[in-house]
């Protein structure tokens, strides 16, 4: 048995472990216990000695008077063995033993950085997101009317993207008909006629491509996920869109007495001293962030020019939320220390800055902005200055900011959503070259294309503790349930009152587990749920082109929900759509984007991929889509682990070096005859010894339970005797 020798590195610096510590690593793919977990490798925590070289790695911790270790955040670790390369990570401080007073062990735990994403977004909203911070478009009857049949593209992170935004056939509260030959006005009944009527464009908002959001996520948190799936030519991911409904009612009450909300854009040049604590931001304002070591205050003080007459507002949001609003200011205005510093704390934050107005009037602004930073030093403080000036003028249109739009939701609760969604995987990489900073490289893969990345197989045979082996029923629940957490809507309701099964949602159940007595597990999308509907003319019932959604509860009131996600289809050359732009016009659309919860609600072929997990009834063509989210990216994981002949297996194992090194969690482990997947690893640096937990892979052949089932029509020469093709007559059936 070749021994193992375990190392571990601190920010660099190699740490004294004990002779006789016993460090475990677990390593996990999708546990099938808890299925919705991505990859997580972790040791069980564990001590290290209170040695000379610890001490001063974790700067005597125990002695709260000196300035030194900051055990709040997770420190960069590498785990060696035998002092080559093998596990990159975190490792968390989590306290001092101590005895008569003194410290004996610092206790450690060491996290895998195989997925990082909780650490790097904290509890931030998409809100915050930087890219959508001065994202804002023209809120008209022109704009919006427009947008229902041509996306806008946007210009963004140095990219692109085409149809970014577009204006879905949803509203907020009013409920849509289509009804010929009968033209009554002030009625939303959208069939266009002469009279002043259909529906109104205060009612519909728009919709942000899902894409556009997961790069606005990289572009802020420094990282990049792999384009095995998140990529423009995947239309199941690249054509989800998500609808900006944020709160009940129209986005703007009164467009002659609204306010407008501007976003300073142009922040110019900025004079900083190198490593202060806080980092300018071109465009929309400043990112605080921590140094170690330093206690930081920083106050803003304020300059503003204008020549608007009327009356405005000066607000500050960090990361989305509002921190700082002014009274009611006229004219041009310095706020400064008379009347109070802006205090601004230390830490990973956004800060941007807006105006707020009223919206028939035009406004310019120009914005100086100094930050002084207290850095507590030897001896005293240290002031440290910077600042930055900014312009923003715009015309008396109302402006649709997307950030403030945008529906509420945390940062990782949307991509934990969108991972639930297509069962994907994560894994961080090391990334050769590329102009990411801190190398968060994420390769994200469905489950089973990950399971199929793999060519690698290892027969570990005879590196098996032969003493105990366990072989266990693999499925502790008699159910699976795959839904959504928005099931609010007015036809969503409705369908779980008639049908009494909700909207979209499957429950995978085998009937020969009924006895486990386990019960259920549960798989909930953060995420609305709507169900649609296809107008047909109340005049003779025929159907239209049209299908809309609606934003209403079963009390038939407006309802906010959870973010909702779709596809949009455009429709073209259609029954006309009577859009209301004002009291007295109307603009007839025969083109237009209509929601869906497939790809394509009028594919015939009944082919397009729906976001549904259940096969339920298109909307639009009231038959069955059978692509639903299980049959694509669950069936195979979840089919196969209800499997009567699957099996957990338990191994003890002494694996050399050389597969501990080189082993991926896709890889296949052999074991005599029989080929294995990976569930849990856990290995025992002391020992050197590994308990697998091991889930068999089942044959796709078949195996025949009569002689009889192989039997067929021979019209081929399918036997050969002493190499010569046996032809029976070709409609007699071999015995």
């Amino acid at each position: 048995m070749q021994r193992l020798s375990l190392q571990l590195y601190v920010e660099d610096q190699l740490v004294e472990l004990h002779d006789n510590e016993s460090i475990s690593l677990n390593q996990s793919v999708q546990n099938v216990r808890d299925i919705k977990k991505v990859f997580t490798d972790f040791t069980q925590t564990f001590n290290v000695p209170a040695s000379k070289t610890n001490n001063r790695i974790f700067k005597h911790f125990y002695n709260f008077n000196i300035d030194g270790f900051d055990a709040r955040t997770k420190k960069q670790a590498t785990l060696t063995i035998n002092y080559k390369p093998f596990k990159k990570g975190k490792i968390k401080f989590e306290g001092v033993q101590m005895k008569n007073n003194k410290p004996v062990n610092y206790r450690l735990t060491f996290f895998g950085d195989t997925i990082t994403l909780k650490d790097l977004v904290g509890e931030d909203k998409l809100d915050a997101l930087e890219n959508l911070q001065n994202l804002q478009i023209e809120y008209t009857a022109t704009s919006i009317a427009g947008a229902m049949d041509t996306p806008l593209n946007l210009l963004r992170m140095g990219e692109g993207f085409t149809d970014a935004v577009l204006v879905p056939l949803i509203t907020h509260t009013d409920r849509l008909y289509y009804q010929s030959g009968v033209d009554t006005a002030g009625t939303a009944n959208i069939h266009y006629a002469s009279s002043i009527k259909g529906v109104k464009y205060e009612q519909l908002k728009p919709a942000l491509r899902v894409y556009y959001i997961i790069r606005a996520i990289e572009e802020q948190y420094d990282i990049k996920f792999s384009t095995d799936f998140f990529n423009t030519t995947n239309t199941a991911f690249y054509n989800l869109y998500m609808w900006m409904h944020r709160r009940k009612g129209n986005i703007v009450e009164d467009a002659d007495n609204a306010t407008k909300e501007l976003t300073i854009d142009n922040f110019g040049n900025f004079d900083f001293q190198q490593n202060h604590e806080f980092k300018p931001q071109t465009n929309v304002g400043f990112k605080s962030r921590p140094l170690p070591g330093k206690t930081t205050r920083a106050f803003i003080n304020l300059e503003v020019t204008t020549g608007v007459s009327s009356t405005y507002k000066f607000i500050i949001r960090k990361n989305g939320t509002t921190l700082f609003t002014s009274e009611e200011l006229t004219g041009s205005q310095e706020i400064t220390s008379t009347n109070g510093d802006i205090n601004i704390p230390s830490g990973r934050d956004l800060y941007t800055f807006h105006f707020e107005t009223i919206s028939s009037q035009a406004a310019s602004f120009n914005l100086h902005v100094t930050v002084q930073e207290r850095v507590k030093v030897f001896m005293g403080m240290k002031n440290k200055y910077f600042t930055m000036e900014g312009d923003i003028s715009t015309s008396t249109n109302v402006q649709f900011n997307l950030a403030r739009e945008i529906p509420e939701i945390k940062v990782i609760d949307f991509l934990t959503g969108i991972f639930q969604m297509f069962n994907l995987t994560a894994q961080k990489l090391d990334r050769d070259g590329g102009d990411l900073k801190t190398g968060n490289y994420i390769k994200v893969q469905t489950l089973d294309e990950f399971y199929a990345s793999s060519t690698s197989s290892y027969d570990i045979t005879e590196h098996l503790d032969k003493k105990t082996s366990e072989v266990n029923a693999i499925m502790p629940y008699n159910q699976i349930k795959l839904t959504y957490e928005g099931l609010e809507t007015t036809l969503s309701g409705k369908h779980y009152e008639m049908e009494n099964v909700e909207w979209g949602t499957l429950n995978y159940e085998e009937q020969t587990h009924e006895d486990l007595g386990q019960g259920g597990y549960e798989i909930k999308l953060p995420f609305e749920h709507m169900k649609f509907e296809r107008l047909y003319n109340v005049t003779g019932g025929a159907a239209t082109t049209i299908q809309w959604g609606w934003s209403a509860n079963l009390d038939l009131e407006s309802h906010v929900g959870k973010p909702l996600l779709f596809y949009p289809h455009k429709v073209t050359g259609g029954d006309g759509i009577s859009v209301q732009l004002a009291t007295d016009t109307t603009v007839q659309k025969t083109s237009y984007y209509i929601p869906s919860n497939q790809i394509d609600p009028t594919d015939t072929t009944l082919e397009s991929q729906s976001i549904n997990f259940n096969a339920e009834l298109g909307e639009y063509t009231n038959k069955s889509f059978p692509n639903t989210l299980f049959k694509t990216y669950y069936q195979t994981y979840i089919t196969d682990t209800f499997n009567k002949n699957r099996r957990l297996s338990k191994f003890k194992a002494y694996l050399p070096l050389s597969v501990i090194s080189q082993l991926k969690l896709q890889d296949i482990i052999v074991i005599f005859t029989d080929s294995y997947k990976v569930n849990t690893i856990k290995t025992n640096f002391e020992t050197g010894l590994s308990n697998l937990e091991l889930i068999n892979v089942i044959s796709d052949v078949i195996i025949k339970q009569d002689d009889s089932e192989g039997a067929r029509t021979i019209d081929k020469a399918l036997v050969t005797i002493d190499s010569m093709n046996v032809t029976i007559d070709n409609t007699i059936l071999i015995t």
